[in-house]
């Protein structure tokens, strides 16, 4: 009875994992975007999904990746921008699946940046 609630437990657990997609200092989507003008970003990327501004006046452009399927993955990676310059950038990803630990996350913004790794 213990271990089938424990693997029950570690099941749950596991079947809905959210973390960074890489260490974020090694990720290449952060090198590759970071310190570049906002028009890289929208050449390669082209508009965000999503738009904001915070109060210090930075603009915050979100980009989202999602797959669907048996291998179903979130991806976003969040810009931040001032001075038409990226500053900053987070990149988040979460499995939806068991299957999807196998896949690579942000695979179509890490393909529009030429990261086909």
């Amino acid at each position: 009875m213990k271990t089938l609630i424990a693997l029950t437990t570690a099941g749950i657990l596991l079947s809905g994992c959210s973390s960074s997609v890489v260490e974020p200092q090694d990720d290449p989507i952060i090198t590759n975007l970071t310190g570049k003008p906002v028009e890289y970003a929208k050449q390669k990327l082209g508009l965000p999904n999503k738009r904001d501004e915070t109060r210090s006046g930075a603009m915050i452009w979100v980009y989202l990746d999602n797959k669907k399927g048996v291998s179903a993955k979130e991806c976003s990676v969040t810009l931040s921008i001032r001075n038409d310059v990226i500053e900053n950038v987070v990149v988040d990803s979460a499995d939806e699946s068991l299957f999807s630990v196998v896949s690579n996350s942000c695979g179509r913004i890490r393909k529009e940046l030429g990261l086909n790794s």
